[in-house]
């Protein structure tokens, strides 16, 4: 274990990492070299990462209390007086899927005369992390020849000379190397084949403090904490470094499923599933017959299968939903006007958008912990603004080990102004008032007994979880489940886990019992227990989440339905000439996107990419509705293949419906948010023109063409709807 914090002593900084017999070469001349010391040093207890400064220290600048402590820390220092070193267990350092451990910290506590910054008497030179734009790594090439590094500051006109690894005199390094050739792994970290020298060490320890990423520009050319900016201009876009190896696999998953839709769409027959509850519906009057001949069809009963509520809507309300695209498409569709202007002032190709906003697209590597953790200062208090945070999330998510405290700030479960020490009184209040909402429950045996709202909810939410992501080793059985199990409150359903996901969702019907509990809520949460991994937080976290998410699950099904009608428009709106495919093909309901919409493409995605996704569309960056424009990314994708291919209502649901388990997020990530840009761009154009007087105004006004709800999509504003107040009369469900 590292050693305890202590007060560092007056003047002093403490020791992170140390590397003797470092040179600067002043001329070609050995006589002339200036042998020191290469340090990472905390100036100050409370300095955070970006403050740790990286520093030459030449031999004859130090005293013998500090060459003490140099020299035992270049030899022991990371690890103590053992028989292993950092990095001689494990040399991948491409993965942080878990937390960084402890082992970047001392084992033992040194202190030296804190580093200067300049010296004119000496070359001593200090440089702090957050000072540093690059660093050029020369790797040892033979034993002729010592490796290099040199630091870029990012003030160009400030230059520091190259520092050279003499290895075969520092004694740590030929202790290190010592220990690698036992261990039969002599490589360098950091260089793929390359041999391990002192550098190698320096950059696997400075990596505990900062984001170091390769430049594909210039070999050996490492960025430090590289901005937006950078990752775009010198480092490749995420969708083109992926695995060759996936990707080829991708590709020959990609022409199987293009040959097999070839093959599909040209069978008469279709594999029938049968449910009750369908027959049911379809069974009423009061529903129109294309209702009933559509709840009639496979694919439908496929969507069914899965909620309850997907039946409901389309029984309700999909005949409505044609005939309010019917009114949209005479103003969106119909108006003439409308695309001539977009044609004439976009041009023919008006989905080509500026290179600035191009750029902004591109996807990025996901957050790391230590980069997460550089955007706060000693105090735990965020250093850069709320929208920059935002940003680099949203355009390349989180690393799983900096997902837990991110979480927590994108669901409002931490307000994004708050220290540390804030955050830790709020996370014990927290606690209280969910031992409070659970007790609540707990206690009322009264109501558990004879309240028969209460026994719904109880059938209602045991059943979802039983089935709640069972393929996830945390939800997966650990034991036999009891078949009494329904009629006992202490039942762990085979799991504990899952008895948290129950507690929690019977504690959310306390918080808000006017909703309750609703069929796929339990989706909902058990990717947060997933990332949280403490109760208390986890209802905190899913109770912000279902602020938005209610409107999927009131009873009238109006949230979901003015999704569907908004998502409706939208096609119309920036992809005419699908929608007109699908409308001759009655598909124009886009009924395939309920249960997508409804839980947010959990039952469509992967539980690695459902977590990907939602953190992103939780920054609200561009939008509080952009999984809207990540259905329309799928269908701007798919659409040649479906104008050009499927002539059915029956294959165009099918084909939807495959897309399942084949859906590419960063692609259709950076498909949403081109297209959200375009749409943006065209509101724009109408806006302007709709601002004129005389003969440049719109013939039509621009809300015949741009409804609220269109317009509202350009709103970071979550869209609030609750349920209806619960009374005697309510049903159940």
């Amino acid at each position: 274990m590292s050693a305890p914090k202590q007060p560092f002593p007056p003047g002093k900084a403490q020791l992170l990492f140390v590397k003797s017999k470092v040179y600067i070469h002043v001329t070609n001349s050995k006589k002339d070299n200036v042998p020191g010391y290469i340090v990472i040093a905390k100036p100050y207890m409370d300095s955070p990462n970006l403050d740790l400064v990286v520093a030459f220290i030449p031999e004859t600048d130090v005293d013998k209390e500090d060459k003490e402590a140099l020299d035992y820390f270049d030899l022991y220092g990371l690890d103590g007086e053992n028989t292993s070193f950092y990095g001689s267990g494990n040399t991948d350092r491409g993965s942080t899927q878990e937390l960084i451990s402890s082992n970047h910290l001392p084992k033992v506590n040194k202190y030296i005369t804190r580093p200067k910054m300049s010296s004119l008497s000496s070359y001593a030179f200090g440089l702090t992390i957050s000072n540093i734009y690059s660093i050029q790594i020369r790797p040892k090439a033979s034993t002729l020849w010592y490796g290099s590094v040199v630091l870029h500051p990012k003030n160009s006109l400030e230059k520091v000379p190259a520092l050279f690894f003499h290895d075969d005199e520092c004694p740590g390094t030929i202790r290190e190397e010592k220990l690698k050739n036992q261990s039969f792994n002599p490589f360098a970290e950091n260089m793929n084949g390359g041999l391990y020298w002192g550098g190698d060490r320096f950059i696997s320890c400075l990596r505990n403090y900062c984001v170091l990423e390769q430049s594909p520009l210039e070999k050996g050319m490492v960025l430090v904490n590289p901005t937006k900016e950078d990752s775009i201009n010198f480092i490749p876009n995420i969708i083109d470094t992926k695995d060759p190896l996936e990707n080829a696999s991708q590709t020959v998953d990609q022409f199987i499923t293009n040959a097999k839709w070839k093959v599909l769409t040209g069978l008469a027959s279709i594999t029938s599933f049968a449910r009750k509850q369908i027959g049911q519906v379809a069974e009423s009057n009061k529903i129109p017959e294309p209702i009933k001949k559509l709840l009639q069809k496979p694919e439908v009963r496929v969507i069914g299968d899965e909620f309850d509520s997907a039946n409901v809507y389309l029984a309700r309300w999909a005949l409505a939903v044609q005939q309010e695209a019917e009114k949209s498409r005479k103003l969106i569709i119909g108006n003439n006007y409308y695309h001539q202007l977009i044609k004439s002032e976009l041009g023919e190709n008006f989905g080509n958008l500026t290179p600035y906003e191009l750029s902004k697209a591109t996807r990025l590597k996901p957050v790391s912990d230590i980069e997460w953790t550089n955007m706060f200062d000693s105090a735990g208090r965020l250093q850069i603004t709320v929208e920059e945070v935002k940003d680099r999330i949203f355009h390349g998510g989180l690393e799983p080990s900096a997902r837990k405290e991110a979480w927590l700030f994108l669901l409002g479960v931490f307000p994004w102004d708050t220290s540390r020490h804030e955050r830790e009184q709020l996370i014990q209040s927290l606690r209280d008032s969910y031992n409070e909402y659970k007790e609540k429950w707990k206690t009322d045996m009264e109501r558990q007994m004879n309240d028969e709202f209460w026994k719904d909810q109880k059938v209602r939410i045991h059943k979802d979880i039983r089935r709640t992501d069972r393929d996830i080793d945390m939800f997966k059985p650990t034991s036999p489940e009891n078949d009494n199990d329904d009629d006992d409150d202490n039942c762990d359903f085979g799991n504990p886990n899952l008895t948290v996901l129950r507690d929690i969702l019977f504690s959310y019907n306390e918080l808000n019992y006017n909703l309750g509990y609703v069929q796929g809520m339990s989706d909902l949460l058990s990717p947060i227990y997933y990332v949280i991994q403490d109760e208390s937080l986890s209802f905190w976290a899913f109770a912000s989440f279902m602020e938005s998410m209610e409107r999927n699950f009131v009873k009238d099904l109006s949230g979901m339905k003015l999704q569907m009608q908004t998502l409706n428009e939208l096609v119309q709106f920036m992809i005419p000439e699908l929608y007109l495919h699908l409308e001759k093909c009655d598909a124009n309901s886009l009924f395939f996107f309920f249960r997508m919409l409804l839980v947010w493409f959990k039952r469509e995605l992967s539980f690695k990419d459902t977590m990907r996704l939602w953190e992103i569309l939780w920054t609200n960056y561009y939008s509080s509705q952009f999984v809207l424009f990540f259905a329309l990314a799928i269908m701007e994708k798919n659409s040649k293949i479906i104008v050009n291919n499927l002539n059915q209502f029956d294959q165009i649901l099918k084909f939807m419906n495959d897309l399942s388990g084949h859906l590419d997020v960063d692609d259709l990530l950076m498909r949403a948010e081109l297209l959200f840009l375009k749409f943006r761009q065209m509101v724009e154009l109408l806006d302007r023109k709709n601002s004129k007087t005389g003969a440049h105004a719109l013939k039509e006004t621009t809300e015949t063409v741009v409804s609220d709800e269109l317009r509202q999509l350009l709103s970071k504003e979550p869209v609030i709807q609750k349920e209806e107040p619960r009374t005697s009369d309510t049903p159940f469900g």
